[in-house]
C-alpha cells in the first residue's frame, strides 16, 4: 500500500509549524500587568542610577529610601521607546544621578520592582509612562483624528 505522506505535504506542514511559533511566540513571551499592584499608587523620591531605552520595555533603575530611610533599590519597567517618544521621551530623559519623585505601581511580592506611571523632574516637568486618557491625548505627538 502506498503511504499518503508525500515531500509536499511534509514540508507544507513544516511550513505551517515554523509560521505558528513565529507569530506565536511573541504573544506568548509577553505579560499583563497582573503581578503590580494597580490599586495603589506608591510615591518615592529617587535618584536614577540606570535607564536602558530598549524593547519590548524600557528599564528604569533608581535607590530610594524606604519610610526608615534605609535607601532601597528598584527596577521598574516602562512603555517601549516607541510609546515613550510620542509622550516627549527621548533616551537621555533620565540620566544617572537625576533625582527625581517617581509613581509606579509596585510588584504585589513585595520586590523592589513596578510599572512606572510618570517620574516629576527636579524642574517640576513630568515624565508619563502611562498618562490618563486625557492628558495622553495632551501630550501625544500623533496626528489628532477628525472624529
Amino acid at each position: 500500500m502506498r503511504s499518503s505522506v508525500t515531500p509536499a505535504k511534509v514540508l507544507l506542514s513544516s511550513a505551517f509549524v515554523v509560521a505558528f511559533f513565529l507569530i506565536a511566540r511573541p504573544v506568548f513571551a509577553h505579560h499583563g500587568a497582573a503581578g503590580y499592584d494597580n490599586s495603589k499608587l506608591t510615591v518615592l523620591k529617587a535618584t536614577i542610577t540606570s535607564f536602558l531605552w530598549t524593547n519590548p520595555h524600557c528599564e528604569i533603575q533608581f535607590d530610594a529610601p524606604d519610610d526608615k530611610g534605609v535607601v532601597q533599590h528598584w527596577i521598574i519597567e516602562a512603555p517601549p521607546p516607541t510609546m515613550l517618544v510620542e509622550r516627549g521621551w527621548n533616551r537621555k530623559s533620565l540620566k544617572a544621578g537625576d533625582m527625581v519623585t517617581m509613581s509606579l505601581n509596585a510588584a504585589k511580592n513585595g520586590s523592589h520592582s513596578g510599572i512606572m506611571r510618570k517620574a516629576v523632574l527636579a524642574n517640576g516637568e513630568d515624565l508619563w509612562a502611562y498618562p490618563p486618557p486625557d492628558v495622553l491625548e495632551k501630550l501625544t505627538t500623533r496626528p489628532k483624528s477628525d472624529q
